[in-house]
């Protein structure tokens, strides 16, 4: 899709690791421009570099929420889980009529019903409740999404000419985020299960013996595969998931289950994050199951675990 009279602006509140991948792909499918606000401007030892960032995409770096979403078509929140409502509230006084408003954070339902209200109460702007259902690396704009929401039809369709993989799955704003959040139960989860079982494996020395075993019910999935992608997720993005769990947990207490799965998965993925590793590796995170459990060991060790 080439860009035309009718290609749609974007602005995207939140520009850190998400954004820029899925407004990459949006722009080579044919979206007119990309604006762009992150937090991250108002912070003098990052305020270069994120800008630099934008521009790279390209992206306009703006200033203030109202710089970004002023002439955008559609607006995309991609912040992080905890300042989605924050995110939300700023944007709205921003808002105009004929905009759409979509929030693809991973937080609990019960936050994107709030975020619908601070958004439709402070402008004439529609809400759609977006879940982001796989990495974006890789993927970009591409990645599964489900939408839920009064305008989350009309929301499909303004999107539907740049190859997105998008399903519409109820016409009430939170409905999407619970197929969400109930998946990241298993899915961070089986990461904190891993995580558990592989230290203590490599602990007493016997990793390989355990991996082993875990191929053998189970061998039509590659386990060291699957572990070291997983682990290399935690080491990079374990705070990120910690603080998503926590918003699993709320949606599960709303639901009336207790959330001790939940909670304890979010436990181990901080306990990794706190470990330094993605200060260790960098970007790209180990390459190999066996540099993820020694990088462990050694930072385990050095602070006394």
């Amino acid at each position: 899709m080439a860009a035309g009279t009718n290609a749609p602006r974007l602005a995207f509140i939140g520009f850190g690791e998400a954004g820029p991948l899925i407004a990459g792909g949006l722009l080579g499918a044919g979206a007119a421009s990309v604006a762009a606000y992150d937090i991250l401007v108002d912070d003098p030892a990052a305020r270069d570099a994120w800008i630099a960032k934008a521009g790279a995409v390209p992206a306009r770096a703006c200033a203030q929420p109202a710089e970004a979403v002023g002439d955008a078509d559609l607006i995309l929140s991609t912040v992080t889980s905890e300042r989605a409502l924050e995110a939300a509230s700023a944007a709205a006084p921003h808002l105009r009529a004929g905009q759409l408003y979509l929030d693809l954070n991973s937080c609990s339902p019960g936050k994107k019903v709030k975020a619908a209200a601070a958004v439709e109460a402070a402008s004439p702007a529609r809400y759609v409740d977006v879940a982001v259902m796989d990495t974006v690396p890789g993927r970009g704009h591409k990645v599964p999404m489900l939408l839920a929401g009064p305008a989350a039809q009309e929301a499909a369709e303004r999107l539907a000419p740049f190859g997105m993989t998008l399903e519409v799955v109820g016409d009430k704003v939170g409905q999407a985020s619970t197929i969400k959040m109930a998946r990241s139960v298993f899915m961070k989860g089986l990461e904190a299960i891993l995580c558990e079982s592989l230290v203590a494996a490599d602990r007493a020395g016997v990793a390989d013996r355990v991996l082993a075993s875990i191929q053998g019910t189970f061998p039509d999935l590659d386990w060291r595969r699957l572990a070291t992608y997983h682990m290399g997720r935690m080491a990079l993005h374990g705070r990120r998931r910690a603080v998503e769990m926590e918003s699993v947990a709320d949606t599960l207490t709303d639901l009336g289950l207790d959330p001790f799965t939940a909670v304890g998965s979010g436990r181990r993925q901080m306990w990794v994050a706190e470990l330094g590793l993605r200060e260790r590796f960098g970007a790209k995170g180990p390459e190999t199951l066996e540099d993820f459990l020694a990088a462990v060991a050694e930072a385990d060790s050095a602070s006394g675990g």
